[in-house]
């Protein structure tokens, strides 16, 4: 029997928002997910955000055993945007400039050695631009390279 692994999935919310998965590695029990975000929209984005914690809900993490890792238990996330630290928060008032990519890795930890994949990233964006607000990016069927 042939085993075919699901392709990865990501559903944005918005045409002119694409996000794209360039990575996702495994060191011990930390798994870090690197993406790369594009506003390809003619007009740049003055201020969006990226919550980890916030008022809209939690950026959550579903691992191929059924393991969940969220803002709201502290600590598990880390997000980091372009060049800047990691923050177990989230981060406010980014420029998005059109056409030009913008890195963006998760740190999960407390990840099992076991886990072969991350089955679902569920990421509260921000973008009143694009509406985006309330309904998070979801990314599925990431494996991990370890």
């Amino acid at each position: 029997m042939l085993f075919v692994a699901a392709q990865t999935q990501i559903i944005t919310g918005h045409p002119d928002f694409k996000v794209r998965v360039t990575r996702c590695v495994a060191n011990g029990k930390t798994v870090v997910l690197d993406m790369v975000f594009t506003n390809v929209s003619e007009t740049d984005v003055e201020d969006w955000s990226i919550f980890l914690v916030g008022n809209s809900g939690y950026t959550t993490v579903y691992d191929s055993e059924g393991n969940m890792y969220s803002g709201e238990k502290g600590n598990r996330l880390a997000i980091k945007v372009s060049n800047n630290d990691y923050d177990y928060f989230g981060t406010w008032g980014l420029k998005m400039i059109s056409d030009v990519p913008m890195k963006v890795s998760l740190q999960i930890k407390g990840v099992p050695e076991t886990v072969e994949s991350l089955a679902r990233v569920d990421l509260i964006v921000n973008i009143p631009l694009f509406n985006i607000g309330s309904t998070p990016v979801k990314i599925k069927n990431i494996p991990i390279s370890r």
